[in-house]
């Protein structure tokens, strides 16, 4: 009985390691960097807050790819959301106006996308790339210069409001901290406690079921291109009050980085599995990456390389634990 009850607690870490690698490459990472990068612990906070900045797009893209879709276009909707809060703010001065509008901007961009998809019948790799030039070419016409900013003292505003606000005067407490975190706990039960989270599921698992079990795919696809794209405007309301401006290269890469986190994070691109949980450890690991890796003065470069280097190595763990687990 004791060998047999040793066997099945092996086979149980077994699977779990299999299903949340993640956990270990973000501890080894965290270990590592830890004890051999000089000053890594000095910026812990540093991670966390950028944490919180990026964020918020990776987990809008989990949504889109728990129902086996892709949005490459991500990046760019923050951007767009970003120029949406400095004209906003410059025409009526209201930061509330400004904010509202950012989230609203990224609902509508998030439809667009979802229409292309659900209600055209275009492939989302196809769809997305091409709203992407849009968005693009919209944060170009305003940011040609390299930046966009509001008028006079409310530039000021801008970077005093949101990620400019600390409580206790402690970066872990920052604004952008605890609307990520709050974010990312209502996302959770949202996906693990509501029909519309099971529906998501169901959708990039099996979308054919659901629809003889009654569940409107289209509409469930839609709306996860929507809370993504809600998600994209609160990262450009974030972005734009980090640095005052709005800002043509806040957009560049960072549909590669919300892949890359969802991906080593746990999020599979079939579609189907994957948690907050996931995408919080995914975030973490790329932050930990870029900035152990600043802090050992490495090139830009070469972080890309790690970070892609990392990513084929989890998708490659992944495909052959899925064809093992068909057979």
């Amino acid at each position: 009985m004791e060998i047999k009850k040793s066997k099945v607690n092996a086979g149980s870490v077994k699977r779990f390691l299999l299903s949340y690698n993640s956990i270990v490459i973000f501890l080894l990472l965290l270990i590592f960097a830890t004890f051999f990068v000089g000053k890594f612990t000095k910026n812990y906070d540093t991670i966390v807050v950028e944490a919180s900045l990026y964020g918020f797009i990776a987990i809008g893209l989990a949504l889109v790819m728990i129902t086996g879709n892709i949005d490459l276009s991500v990046g760019f909707q923050l951007a767009a959301a970003s120029v949406i809060t400095v004209v906003v703010l410059d025409s009526t001065g209201s930061l509330p106006l400004a904010c509202a509008a950012a989230i609203l901007s990224g609902a509508l961009m998030g439809a667009i996308n979802g229409m292309a998809v659900t209600k055209l019948g275009i492939s989302p790799l196809i769809a997305t790339i091409a709203t992407n030039y849009i968005y693009k070419g919209f944060v170009y016409f305003f940011t040609k210069d390299g930046s966009f900013y509001p008028e006079g003292e409310l530039r000021n505003t801008l970077k005093e409001s949101i990620a400019g606000v600390e409580f206790f005067g402690s970066e872990f407490l920052a604004l952008t901290v605890i609307i990520f975190i709050a974010a990312l706990v209502i996302l959770f039960f949202v996906l693990r406690k509501t029909k519309f989270g099971v529906s998501l599921y169901i959708s990039g698992d099996n979308a054919e079921a659901g629809q003889l079990a009654g569940i409107n795919i289209s509409r469930v696809q839609f709306w996860a291109y929507v809370l993504c794209g809600i998600c994209c405007g609160i990262a450009g309301m974030f972005f734009a009050s980090k640095s005052g401006a709005a800002v043509y290269t806040q957009g560049e890469g960072r549909d590669v980085f919300a892949i890359s986190a969802c991906v080593i994070g746990g999020i599979k691109m079939a579609g189907g599995k994957g948690t907050m949980v996931n995408v919080l450890l995914g975030i973490l690991i790329m932050r930990i990456i870029s900035t152990g890796m600043n802090l050992m003065l490495i090139p830009a470069a070469w972080v890309d390389f790690v970070s892609g280097a990392m990513l084929v190595g989890v998708l490659i763990i992944d495909r052959f634990t899925t064809l093992k687990k068909e057979n």
